[in-house]
């Protein structure tokens, strides 16, 4: 009983100590960094049904051990509730949201966007979704629009500018920056769409039939990994010639603990929801296993961020349903202080 809670106990602490140094330097760390990180209570369950067979006064071990993973393991968050904004201080609702576009569920899409009453919208995977009902909804909104992007405004827009991403392989990638004005105020607006891990995660699927491609794989998801880090690096060149008030927001296809999310917060932003979230907002996983167990639509990946600069403060951020897309919305409140 000992020796196996020992086990468990190292094995928390690797992957803490990898989530903390960085997981996608290591095949196996970026793999675990899309896994259900759940699965880990799994030992702990196990382990503490058997201490009260075996020896009781060590079930506290693995019940400690249920709630790290439960804890910062799976990116747990509880901030506590934000002032009012002060007199003088800007505020500002931003959704940014991968829709997967699709015509038929204009209706649900609609929908989220009207109860969550943003006033900035950022749209990526939104190819042709101004052609019908959002195009009619967002007609009296300030709009930019570019390939795959949208972003969509109250407030006035400038200054748009397409910039080229690296490494994005045989498709052209790149993310849309702005300026929004916020009365006196310029705010420079990211609309950020990284590489995707899908095809490495499916190589590594596939090695379940031929175990020995299995390090082949692995390098295939490191590969991938530096990618998406590279092109959060090219961001932040830019995030650090701001000479303002800065809004990232966008389906990085990176949890929390990534390189990409470190590279971004080293050029001075900061999450919304870590400040001011409640739970685990996760935002993608609920569509994966709709064909085989349609019932079950949970996430258990945060990979769509909101991300600001000092000057902001998130005094509430949360996801939305996940009806429309395979990702959920993220909503946050954003507080811009007075000079």
């Amino acid at each position: 009983m000992r020796f196996l809670s020992l086990i468990y106990g190292l094995i928390l602490a690797a992957i803490s100590f990898l989530n903390w140094k960085g997981p996608d330097f290591f095949w196996l760390g970026a793999l675990n960094l899309y896994l259900p990180q759940v699965f880990w209570t799994v030992p702990g369950i196990l382990l503490t049904l058997l201490s009260l067979k075996v020896d009781r006064s060590w079930r506290w071990i693995p019940i400690l051990c249920i709630l790290w993973v439960l804890g910062p393991i799976m990116g747990f968050c509880w901030s506590p509730d934000r002032p009012e904004p002060a007199p003088g201080d800007a505020t500002l609702r931003i959704m940014t949201w991968n829709i997967k576009y699709k015509a038929p569920k204009s209706t649900i899409l609609l929908d989220e966007i009207t109860r969550c009453s943003p006033d900035v919208v950022l749209f990526q995977d939104a190819y042709r979704s101004l052609r019908g009902p959002l195009g009619n909804y967002f007609r009296k909104w300030h709009v930019y629009t570019s390939e795959q992007y949208v972003i969509a405004s109250r407030h006035p827009l400038s200054h748009l500018e397409v910039i080229e991403l690296p490494l994005a392989g045989r498709g052209k990638q790149q993310f849309l920056r702005c300026r929004v004005y916020l009365g006196p105020r310029v705010v420079s607006l990211y609309n950020i769409h990284f590489v995707t891990p899908r095809q490495s995660l499916n190589a590594i699927k596939a090695t379940r039939k031929r175990i020995g491609d299995l390090p082949e794989a692995g390098s295939t998801l490191v590969r991938n990994a530096k990618i998406r880090t590279a092109q959060a690096e090219a961001v932040a060149k830019y995030l650090r010639d701001e000479p303002g008030p800065v809004i990232l927001a966008g389906d990085l296809n990176a949890p929390d603990p990534s390189r990409v999310c470190a590279t971004l917060r080293e050029a001075g932003l900061h999450d919304a929801f870590a400040e001011g979230g409640k739970g685990y907002g996760y935002t993608y996983g609920h569509f994966l296993l709709k064909d085989r167990y349609p019932w079950l639509r949970v996430s258990w990946m945060r990979i769509d961020h909101i991300m600001a600069s000092s000057g902001f403060t998130a005094r509430r951020c949360w996801t939305g349903t996940g009806r429309a897309s395979d990702h959920r919305p993220v909503i946050a409140d954003l507080i811009l202080k007075s000079l």
